[in-house]
């Protein structure tokens, strides 16, 4: 490649535009002898979205999908918007993070899987843009001792008055979508959303049968039972199960932490 034309000293100006338009034919010649060149996707890796792995921080409720077992902040980091100061964490550490639910579609059943995901992921993120403006109003639970009093005065004098939640209130009550992702999950598996490919086609009994819509089946592994009920309903074609290690199973109650206690002859030897 020819260096670019500099100007000096005493240099005709005829010469000057000689050389631009050299260089802008040879610019030219060179643009057609590229060829283009169309992309084309790589195939998805085998099994890939074939189970989607529903992750919740522990204190604040946020929740993140990953098609992996493993979290990564590069890529996870973008689904957690920015609520306000201190409302989004730097990094996603073990041990506020741990997986809320796994769906599995079965061998073979990664482009179900890759349409749920894409489909949860949207329902997540209209829930942080467009929510209601009910959102601003403190509930009763997150009343502080303070607002009882000023509430029980406001009663008194017979005046009705709604508490509202600050800026940093309302973006932590964005953060909680916990209970609005399981709710997107019973949605979404039960077909919901244009273009959902929970909706397959498989062809009925007999020879001259056509074809007959249906869900396709889907195993939900829950670390915690209890969370399936924040859905109103789910539908048939939805198995739930718990993980091999659960954190709670509905009816029963956690074991009680033993005591190893020492007794004479321990002490003794």
């Amino acid at each position: 490649m020819s260096a670019v034309p500099s100007f000096r000293a005493g240099q005709p100006l005829i010469s000057l535009s000689k050389t631009w338009c050299r260089q802008a034919h040879r610019a030219a010649r060179y643009k057609k002898e590229i060829k283009k060149v169309k992309w084309i996707p790589s195939p998805p890796e085998e099994g890939h979205g074939e189970k989607i792995w529903i992750w919740s921080h522990r204190r604040t409720d946020q929740t993140v999908y990953t098609l992996r077992p493993r979290l990564d902040d590069e890529h996870e980091l973008k689904q957690l918007p920015y609520n306000g100061k201190k409302l989004k964490p730097a990094t996603l550490r073990k041990d506020y993070w741990s997986p809320m639910a796994i769906l599995k579609f079965g061998q073979g059943g990664g482009d179900i899987g890759r349409s749920v995901f894409q489909k949860l992921r949207e329902l997540k993120h209209l829930h942080e843009v467009s929510w209601p403006l009910e959102l601003r109003i403190k509930p009763v639970q997150e009343y502080s001792r303070k607002d009882h009093k000023h509430m029980a005065e406001e009663k008194a004098a017979g005046r009705e008055k709604v508490l509202y939640r600050n800026k940093h209130q309302r973006g932590m009550a964005l953060n909680a979508q916990r209970k609005n992702s399981i709710a997107d999950m019973a949605a979404v598996l039960a077909g919901m959303g244009k273009g959902n490919a929970m909706n397959i086609k498989v062809k009925g009994e007999g020879e001259d049968a056509s074809l007959e819509e249906k869900l396709a089946q889907v195993t939900i592994e829950w670390k915690n039972d209890q969370d399936q009920q924040y859905a109103e309903e789910w539908t048939s074609n939805v198995t739930h199960a718990l993980m091999e290690k659960p954190a709670y199973v509905l009816g029963t109650e956690p074991p009680a932490p033993q005591v190893q206690r020492s007794t004479p002859e321990a002490n003794e030897a």
